[in-house]
């Protein structure tokens, strides 16, 4: 009885979703489902249409979504035999952090002898061009990829512990139209609108719990000085994680990017110093410390009643 009362323990549960995404990647379900939301989005996203008609296709498209998705894991849960079971597999679907963990330390090692190999296993985890990549921009783009996706699994096991599966349920769903239907690119911007809008709102938040935590570093007096960049950002939250990070490691990020044959110049956060491999290695063992931190707490929260009682 002991043992079913602790696998029905949500920080468990979210655990076993943690070490089954470092173990097995959910790398080619995330790309399906990427991949069907964009066939679905590209039926219903034309030229010919207005940008109007546009925003209310792309909310509809969501609650579409939404809707079925939420109703067969409800009748999933209810007919399994282990209800709970189901929620560390769902959450495995959303993690990030297991392709993370294969893909950038490879991006690493090959971005110093091999890096045309590296542009190449960087490409699937961002949505700008990596062909046209200088070293630099090589650095940039792993050190902001990390930090934004990370936060991103990060707001999605605060929303699970805080709120429960069905809000971890949402945030997923949000999150991948969010990819699939990017608001950055002028062809996805009306349709992406709202998935883009209500993710963020979501995100918001937990973000900013993600970039205070990031204060407690070496540099952090750095850090504080960059907090205020992020409202050069649109979306102030990862402006402010990205300006946090760049701040406590005294290196810039942002700056131009291609999402298509187009350069786009975002604002540049933190100092005028250039990244480099050491301060990206830097970047993200400070970022994986972070959920470490967080979990660990949240181990703490579960055990102390546990043992007091």
């Amino acid at each position: 009885m002991l043992t079913l009362s602790l696998l029905e323990q949500p920080v468990i549960l979210l655990t076993l979703s943690v070490v089954l995404s470092l173990i097995l990647p959910a790398t080619r379900v995330q790309q399906l489902i990427i991949q069907g939301l964009q066939l679905l989005g590209q039926r219903l996203n034309g030229e010919r249409y207005s940008a109007r008609y546009l925003k209310r296709a792309g909310s509809g498209a969501l609650i579409c979504i939404l809707l079925p998705v939420s109703a067969t894991y409800w009748a999933l849960a209810v007919l399994s035999p282990w209800p709970h079971l189901l929620e560390p597999l769902l959450l495995w679907c959303c993690l990030d952090m297991g392709r993370l963990s294969r893909a950038l330390p490879t991006v690493m090692r090959q971005g110093a002898n091999s890096k045309p190999l590296a542009r190449l296993a960087l490409s699937p985890l961002c949505l700008r061009q990596t062909d046209p990549l200088s070293p630099l921009g090589l650095y940039k783009t792993v050190a902001e990829v990390a930090i934004l996706r990370l936060a991103a699994d990060f707001a999605l096991l605060v929303w699970y512990l805080t709120a429960g599966i069905y809000a971890a349920l949402l945030f997923g769903v949000l999150r991948y139209a969010a990819q699939a239907w990017p608001h950055k690119l002028v062809e996805w911007r009306a349709f992406g609108w709202f998935p883009s809008l209500a993710y963020r709102t979501l995100a918001w938040l937990p973000f900013q719990i993600f970039a205070v935590s990031l204060l407690i570093y070496p540099g952090s007096i750095r850090a504080i000085k960059a907090w205020p960049q992020g409202r050069l950002w649109a979306f102030s939250a990862s402006g402010r994680l990205l300006a946090v990070v760049a701040g406590g490691v005294n290196v810039g990020l942002g700056g131009p990017r291609r999402y298509t044959e187009a350069t786009d110049y975002y604002p540049k956060l933190g100092s005028q110093q250039y990244l480099n491999e050491a301060a990206t290695r830097a970047i993200l063992w400070r970022l994986v410390m972070t959920l470490l931190f967080w979990l660990s707490i949240a181990w703490a929260l579960m055990l102390i009643p546990l043992v007091n009682g």
